[in-house]
């Protein structure tokens, strides 16, 4: 080590003066002293690999966990898949809850909208001047022969109509922008443009009817803004009706049903019916279990289980050959983990008198502790599915051993997930650990680095003692043999 005298301002370095290799002395001291902190360092990195590997093993649990809660939710089991004889006139969508079996459906009538629109030869395009004054559009229902007309439940709306929107175009976006349950459209062909009105529901109630206060004076005549009216019921027409507001009108399973849209949803439970025409002939719709689904969901827990599995069986293998140990070998919580769920597979329920054991259903424990699903064994349950959902999803509040397989394994996982579980609390051990570790490591770098300077010091001090001492004899012999050169020259005169 090179350093330059503060007084002197002379540089001098350890081990020059004397011959030692100060340096290279007190680095090997040092390498004997740090040996603890080798280790401590070493065990730091240990327990960051153990809490690394329980990190996974607490992500592998919980997905197990998520796949054993979907096995003994009830909804699961209670999907289904639907077919039509005629799904372009009928088609049909379900939802948890719907009650497989057929249903025969005929559609005498479809759901409509009101359409009226303005009488050919009146207007060249959408810049034609229609008049001013105020249109006031009001919903309801008319009678069959459009006679009468009963008002629904909302307010009228009225809609402005100045000189500066008297267009076709103008009264067309003035409708649209009230938002008064009717759109407005402007259709040209060779007789020039006409004025749509359209319903923007379906239904009988989403009728309505236009009255007109016209500028010019006239509210019912062929001229100025009142040529939009369509109010028959006091007289007020000029519009023509293109299309009654309707409802649908089907039967199923022979029950007459009316909607005042095409999808029929409240029909039947957890049934929608969806019409997209008249019919001839009735349309069988066949609503069956949806097994693909609950084949799904236990494959799915397979593989999570699998998962967990494989991760234990790696992370606590010895290999004899190289004697190498994995990071979790001969751990107690891992080993506890790998007996447990192993336990549970063999386990009996009484949730099901014809399926007791996961084997049963086809779910079948190999000799490297993972699971496979037997599909033949398994598509056998699934023709009892009553009894296949309750070994599976059945949930006893008071009695445990009539839980199904899928709480069986949801509460074992939550056992490990809780707050006070084994996984937290291995992991809040392990996070003690590191943190004791590291102040370990951070007292033994404050004693090495005062060792370290001790060292240096007392070897500095030696190398400036020996080198005054290399000096001195240095002098001494100089002086000797001066005298002793001396003595011979004098001898020989």
């Amino acid at each position: 080590m090179t350093t330059i005298a503060p007084t002197t301002g002379t540089i001098t370095s350890a081990g020059i003066g004397s011959g030692l290799n100060v340096n290279s002395i007190i680095s090997s001291l040092m390498a004997v002293e740090s040996q603890p902190l080798t280790a401590l360092q070493s065990q730091a990195t240990t327990l960051q690999t153990d809490l690394s590997a329980f990190g996974q093993v607490q992500s592998l649990v919980s997905s197990l966990q998520d796949s054993a809660k979907t096995l003994f939710d009830p909804n699961s089991f209670n999907l289904t898949n639907t077919s039509s004889t005629n799904p372009s006139s009928v088609s049909a969508a379900t939802t948890s809850g719907a009650v497989p079996g057929l249903y025969s459906v005929s559609v005498s009538s479809l759901s409509a909208g009101q359409s009226i629109v303005s009488p050919t030869g009146q207007y060249t395009d959408g810049t034609s001047v229609v008049g001013t004054g105020s249109l006031t559009i009001q919903l309801g229902s008319w009678s069959a022969d459009h006679s009468t007309f009963t008002p629904g439940t909302g307010s009228a709306v009225p809609i402005p109509i100045g000189a500066s929107a008297d267009t076709l175009a103008g009264v067309a976006a003035a409708i649209n922008a009230a938002n008064a349950g009717v759109s407005a459209t402007i259709v040209t062909d060779a007789s020039g443009a006409r004025l749509a009105l359209q319903s923007s529901a379906t239904g009988s109630a989403n009728g309505f009817r236009i009255s007109v206060a016209d500028d010019d004076g006239n509210n019912t005549d062929a001229s100025g803004l009142s040529r939009l009216a369509y109010d028959p019921q006091n007289g007020a027409g000029q519009m023509t009706l293109a299309q009654a507001a309707a409802n649908a009108q089907a039967t199923i399973n022979g029950i007459s049903v009316t909607s005042s849209s095409n999808t029929l949803s409240s029909v039947i439970g957890g049934v929608t019916f969806n019409l997209g025409q008249t019919t001839t002939q009735p349309v069988t719709i066949n609503v069956t279990p949806n097994t693909t689904a609950i084949q799904s969901d236990v494959t799915a827990f397979v593989s999570a289980f699998n998962a967990l599995n494989t991760f234990l069986a790696t992370e606590t293998k010895y290999d004899p050959t190289t004697n190498t140990a994995a990071p979790l070998q001969g751990d107690s919580t891992a080993t506890s983990i790998q007996n447990q769920m192993h336990n549970l597979i063999s386990q009996v329920t009484g949730a099901s008198s014809t399926f007791a054991t996961l084997s049963s259903l086809g779910i079948q424990l190999q000799t490297d502790g993972s699971l496979q699903l037997n599909s033949t064994t398994f598509n056998s349950a699934l023709t009892n599915l009553p009894e296949l959902t309750k070994a599976l999803s059945n949930v006893d509040t008071t009695n445990a051993s009539n839980n199904g397989f899928g709480a069986v394994f949801s509460n074992w996982a939550d056992s490990l997930l809780n707050t006070g579980g084994t996984l937290p609390g291995k992991t809040a051990a392990i996070q003690s650990s590191i943190t004791s570790n590291q102040k370990d490591q951070d007292t033994m770098n404050t004693q090495l680095a005062a060792t370290q300077a001790r060292l240096q010091a007392q070897y500095t001090a030696l190398d400036a003692t020996m080198s005054q001492a290399n000096s001195l004899a240095a002098y001494v012999q100089q002086q000797f043999y001066a005298k002793s050169s001396f003595g011979s020259g004098s001898s020989s005169n």
